[in-house]
């Protein structure tokens, strides 16, 4: 499995999981229109430019896109950050979400040590995510309405790791 910064050659790839309605329905119940998708990608090539962490296209070892990665410090408290992934339908069930979380921790544990928590938000009725996560020693801190959907933050403390 190989992570890549997005790039702009790889809005294709980007908007072949936002636009699926079997990848958006466990994270904001629809699809996003490409427009918006094209603001998106725009923020997230922009953060990629100068922040640690970012957006990431996740490729399998032939080279073929099979979903999305990010890591972003969270804005208010940079010893927080945000894991997330999104993997196209095609590829779920083959280990990519678990490996991903993986590449993720190790990522924040040996090259950004200012994070000391990472946290990951998924929907609650997400089996798969609180699955791949609770492997990874994610816990469950709270469950509740976020942005109007349902929502469920899990937590890894990275200081016990180091």
């Amino acid at each position: 499995m190989k992570f890549v910064k997005y790039a702009a050659s790889h809005f294709d790839d980007y908007y072949a999981l936002v636009s699926n309605m079997e990848v958006m329905k466990q994270i904001t119940e629809c699809t996003t229109p490409e427009p918006e998708a094209r603001t998106q990608f725009a923020q997230m090539l922009d953060y990629n430019a100068g922040h640690i962490g970012g957006y990431y296209r996740v490729m399998d070892t032939a080279g073929v896109a099979v979903g999305y990665a990010k890591l972003i410090p969270d804005a208010t408290d940079p010893a927080r950050a945000e894991l997330g992934y999104m993997i196209l339908p095609e590829h779920w069930g083959k280990g990519y979400g678990t490996k991903i979380a993986a590449r993720l921790i190790e990522q924040a544990t040996l090259e950004y040590r200012q994070i000391g928590v990472l946290y990951a938000i998924i929907d609650p009725s997400n089996a798969a995510s609180r699955r791949i996560l609770t492997k990874q020693q994610f816990a469950s801190v709270w469950v509740g309405d976020y942005d109007g959907l349902p929502g469920e933050i899990l937590e890894l403390d990275l200081t016990r790791q180091r």
